[in-house]
């Protein structure tokens, strides 16, 4: 009964979150537009940072709460009043434990995260173009009007291609936020629920073929746009890996009491986060310092290659340098 409860407060609360996103995206679109950004990246940049906010706090709040402050508000009530308490449903020598209902909560969120998108991207327009199919029966151009038999079939595969569904204007967008999500789940709560990652991999296995197989076979062809990298995309994950040290420190501060370990008998459990903590940034850092973003021998060649476009620039510009007037009459 109490993991039927856990699990029915979880999914109520994973899927009220999740109507909550849909709702926030028109206001965050509506917001950036009035805004009236001078440039595209300026205006990605602002719609990016606005929906991210909005999904960081709507998908990890509530395992905030059960890990950090629901078994404290469940033994000795919200601000020392035990007339505003909560439950754990788990007891162990009367004393409430919240993190199996963590670990319920980080399964359910982490399962129920791709279920939207799937829904948006596949059953809802796979379904609205078999009925648009059935409603329109055979297709309004008369290929019987033309004799040519490849013009016939020219008029065939372009009439199949007008019915294709069309794509997204906000593919990379919403692609780079769901595994971004995903990615946090995974630094954020991974020692919580060691599973994580290997549902995380088998999701986006699935997620890859479904997107390959509707691009290729279902959307209509997307208009390709440039880009330098990744954009500010870079950032938020580097805030995640550093949140993630942080939230799992605070975790194994939380879970070193009766634990039998060697460091359940330290009085100051902070300590130990705080130590943790140091020690991964130091180390982190010390990689990032050593190995290099781009590796030597690429930015070699990738120099070799600048050196090489500018000389073929300065060549092109002197064969197409006009000769100066004059200069043959005074030559004769």
């Amino acid at each position: 009964r109490r993991v039927r409860d856990a699990a029915v407060s979880s999914l109520w609360s994973g899927s009220s979150g999740i109507n909550a996103e849909y709702g926030y995206e028109k206001i965050a679109y509506y917001l950036t537009d009035w805004e009236n950004h001078r440039t595209q990246t300026s205006y990605d940049d602002s719609l990016i940072i606005k929906l991210f906010a909005f999904q960081f706090v709507n998908n990890y709040a509530s395992l905030v709460y059960i890990a950090f402050f629901k078994q404290e508000i469940a033994q000795n009530g919200m601000f020392n009043n035990t007339n505003w308490t909560d439950t754990c449903d788990y007891e162990v020598n009367d004393v409430p434990q919240c993190f199996p209902m963590l670990v319920l909560q980080v399964a359910v969120l982490l399962c129920m995260k791709p279920m939207p998108k799937f829904c948006k991207d596949v059953v809802i327009p796979f379904i609205l173009h078999y009925v648009k199919k059935f409603k329109k029966g055979t297709s309004d151009v008369e290929a019987t009007a033309v004799g040519n038999e490849s013009a016939k079939e020219l008029i065939d595969i372009i009439e199949e291609d007008r019915q294709l569904i069309a794509g997204d204007n906000d593919f990379t967008l919403s692609e780079y936020t769901e595994k971004c999500i995903m990615y946090g789940f995974i630094m954020l709560f991974g020692t919580v629920f060691p599973l994580a990652p290997l549902i995380a991999l088998l999701c986006n296995v699935i997620d890859v073929r479904i997107d390959g197989f509707r691009i290729l076979w279902k959307n209509r062809r997307y208009i390709a746009q440039r880009a330098e990298d990744i954009g500010i995309w870079q950032y938020i994950l580097e805030f995640l890996n550093m949140i993630g040290v942080v939230v799992n420190s605070l975790i194994i501060a939380h879970t070193l009491t009766n634990n039998g370990s060697i460091l359940s008998d330290i009085d100051n459990k902070w300590l130990v986060a705080f130590v943790f903590e140091h020690v991964c940034f130091i180390v982190k850092f010390i990689i990032s310092y050593i190995i290099p973003d781009v590796p030597s021998d690429v930015q070699f060649k990738m120099r070799k290659e600048q050196f090489q476009v500018n000389q073929l620039f300065e060549k092109g510009i002197t064969k197409k340098s006009p000769t100066p007037r004059g200069t043959a009459d005074n030559a004769v």
